[in-house]
This record gives structure tokens, sequence and C-alpha cells, in this order.
């Protein structure tokens, strides 16, 4: 029990801990191209927030406050007591309260694909999904439109692709439920560290897809000229899940980082 919750993790490797916070109603299996390489050097931990997963997903609204406290829990439940955090979109979010609220546990932060706020056309969509969950619209349907905002026109040239990685979507041992997907889109729609955020002392990487549609390039630039000792890093290829559509170009950006802090 973490947190009140019973919260599903796994480490692997060993080294300096390297922390990998998913995004919104994922679980810790979708970093399936980065463990393995992260893991031969570091000290990766990976969990499933609150909502999702093997994680307990209670019955009412949370907050990146309250998953950031989670995600810090885990690390003392782990005596972990200085980590590099990397958070993906909403997992971005939860990233930097824990590098506001407690960093004396943060030795770098990566920012993939997100913001200080949600963009209000995201917005807007993250609740389209949790009506179409709660009118019981097919999971493949749900999926498939998930993943226009996801994926480049490249991925969708490729149908084999197309159809295999949405096959292992669906086979998904762990349904999203939908007061877990609920409890997350509450989330979002309060994160606001616009005030905050250059209050963040400690080495930043943020890192954006070119193409990315659903959080656009800007968020990530502004996020970069407000955070004092921050680089911005965009890829040539990528759209919003640009980590698992271009894995190789992601994990270079990400262990050329690692590499340059843990020297420090």
């Amino acid at each position: 029990m973490i947190s009140n919750i019973e919260m599903y993790y796994e480490v692997h490797g060993s080294g300096e801990p390297v922390v990998l916070i998913h995004g919104l109603s994922m679980d810790s299996s979708t970093w399936f191209n980065q463990v393995p390489v992260l893991s031969q050097n570091y000290k990766v931990v990976v969990f499933d927030n609150r909502g999702v997963g093997q994680t307990d997903a209670p019955n009412k609204d949370y907050s990146t406050e309250m998953m950031a406290d989670d995600a810090v829990a885990l690390l003392k439940f782990l005596n972990v007591d200085n980590a590099h955090i990397l958070g993906f979109s909403m997992g971005g979010m939860i990233a930097q309260i824990i590098a506001l609220k407690y960093p004396e546990l943060v030795k770098s932060l990566l920012l993939n694909a997100t913001a200080t706020q949600f963009p209000a056309k995201a917005k807007h969509l993250i609740q389209t999904w949790l009506r179409m969950l709660n009118e019981n619209v097919s999971l493949e349907t749900r999926i498939r439109e998930g993943f226009l905002w996801g994926y480049t026109n490249e991925f969708f040239e490729d149908d084999e692709r197309v159809t295999a990685s949405v096959n292992l979507a669906i086979d998904r041992p762990h349904l999203l439920s939908t007061r877990g997907f609920a409890g997350q889109v509450a989330a979002l729609m309060k994160h606001d560290t616009r005030s905050q955020i250059s209050h963040i002392s400690v080495p930043t990487l943020v890192l954006i897809g070119e193409d990315d549609t659903f959080i656009p390039r800007k968020f990530s630039e502004e996020l970069a000229a407000r955070i004092p000792k921050a680089e911005l890093v965009v890829l040539e290829r990528g759209g919003h899940n640009c980590w698992i559509e271009f894995p190789g170009l992601f994990n270079q950006a990400v262990m050329q980082f690692l590499e340059g802090v843990t020297s420090i």
C-alpha cells in the first residue's frame, strides 16, 4: 500500500535512478522501447499512475499534485532520494509538480510533449474521449481515433503497422476503467503551473516532436523559455507519441542529456 492505494511498479537495471511517468490512460507497459535501453546504464523505475493498469482507481477526481505525491511516496518506499524524472504529456505535468514540490528529490527533469496547462483544443478532445467511453463506443474505434492525434502521416502510410499497433492496444491485459479515466481527465483540466514554472531550478530537457498536433511545439517553447536551466530539443520526426513511433531518435536525445547531467 503506497499513498493509500495499491500501486504497481517495476524496477530495471542499476545505477542512477531514472523515473518514467506515462501519459493519460496509458500504463507502464508503454515504455517498452525505453526500459531496455535506459536500464543498461540506469536504475529505471516505471509504475502505473492511479486510475490505470494494475494500480487502484479510486472513484474520485484526481489532480496532478495527487499523482505527484503518489510517485514520491513510491520513491521513498524504494529508498530513492534523488532521481532523473522523465514525464510524457500528463506525466510531464506530474513531473513538473514533483520538481516544484520536492526539488530535493530531482536531479534532472525531462519534459516530453507537455505544457504548463493543457491547450483548449486538447481539453475538449479528452472530454470527448471520456464521453465516448461513457457512451460505450467500441474500444477499437476509440483506439483508432486516439492514434490520429498521436502519430504522424508516415505511421498511417503503413497499414500493417497501424493494425499491429491497434491490436497491441486492444490486447492490453488491464483495460481502462471509466472511473480511472474520468479521474485523470479531471486532473488535466485543473493543471496549471504557469505562475510556478520559473521556480524549477534543476537541469531540464524539453523534448517535442516536430509534428505534435495534440500539444503543439509552442507549448514546449514556453516551457524551455521559462525554466531557467532548460534546453529545447525538437525531434525532426514525430508527433505526440514520438517516443513510440521514433524511439531511436527519442532515446538518443534522452541518453545524450542524461550523460551530460550524470557527469555533473
